[in-house]
């Protein structure tokens, strides 16, 4: 008896903790799924409102945006009608505790032309959901 109580208390808090995991895996997926003219106002639901998002320019400057600023430039980007795709290589997630870090590596396709990239994203979790509360990228030849 006093097994079957371990294992179920076992089991009740393994399985929060399975859950929020695979919820921070669907945030990372639907960061690249959800990035499709179509589904931009779904996509805009994984940020903070507070959300930031800095990039590097080729002449070494940083650029600073807020959510507004950045989801109105990938609005413009994707109302263009060109074949746009982004996906992420070398995914790494580190969580620790409520927290959670997202390194990879970015292919952007645009018009059949790719560039590459790394981004970080820094994520929250915020009563069971996970939230991007920040972005980071740099393309390649930026660097």
């Amino acid at each position: 008896m006093l097994e079957s109580f371990a294992l179920a208390l076992a089991l009740a808090v393994a399985t929060p903790a399975a859950s929020s995991e695979a919820n921070l895996k669907r945030i990372v997926a639907d960061y690249v799924g959800l990035y499709r003219r179509d589904a931009l106002p779904q996509w805009r639901a994984l940020f903070l409102p507070s959300f930031t998002v800095a990039s590097t320019n080729a002449d070494g400057s940083v650029r600073l945006r807020n959510l507004d600023e950045f989801y109105t430039a990938q609005e413009r980007y994707l109302a263009s009608g060109r074949a746009i795709e982004e996906k992420l290589e070398n995914v790494a997630i580190e969580r620790r505790g409520r927290l959670a870090s997202v390194w990879a590596d970015f292919v952007l396709t645009d018009q059949g032309e790719t560039s590459r990239g790394k981004l970080c994203l820094s994520l929250i979790e915020e009563k069971g959901s996970w939230r991007i509360q920040s972005l980071v990228f740099a393309y390649d030849d930026a660097n």
